[in-house]
């Protein structure tokens, strides 16, 4: 039924639940994970030519914990026997994700949702909303309570 899931990951114990879904999943289907985690550099408007070259350094560091992270991810997968590849994209994370499914095929979304209450999600957005709406194949919504252990 599904050859090809997309993990979208930021790292966080949320989505350590999420892999767990994700690897019982490829597993069970014998589907092929991309692994993509997707991360913006803060847009601050400098106010002091100096503060460029720090913007320029959080770029950096963020771009290798966005590598640490996602090797560190494909290792468990790997380990599990599931082919896995990773993904890293300087990107909102919403239209990375859809842009991903798209592009690598994807049967299957599997995300977290970090459940935050409606007034913060009006105002702010929601990464797990806008894909299901804006998504090219079925998404799967983890939620932030789900055990650590799927099928238990």
């Amino acid at each position: 039924m599904y050859n090809h899931l997309l993990f979208p990951t930021d790292g966080t114990a949320m989505s350590l639940t999420v892999e767990a879904h994700v690897m019982q999943l490829a597993q069970q289907f014998q589907a092929e994970v991309t692994v993509l985690h997707a991360y913006e550099a803060t847009s601050i408007m400098p106010v002091y030519e100096t503060s460029y070259v720090y913007l320029g350094e959080l770029e950096t560091y963020l771009k290798e914990q966005s590598q640490i992270l996602l090797a560190d991810c494909l290792k468990r997968f790997q380990e599990a026997g599931i082919q896995a590849h990773q993904q890293a994209i300087k990107e909102n994370p919403g239209l990375a994700i859809v842009e991903m499914a798209g592009q690598v095929g994807a049967d299957l979304i599997v995300m977290g949702s970090q459940q935050k209450g409606v007034v913060r999600r009006f105002l702010l957005g929601s990464v797990s909303n806008y894909v299901v709406n804006h998504s090219p194949c079925p998404v799967l919504i983890v939620p932030a309570h789900a055990d650590e252990q799927p099928g238990t």
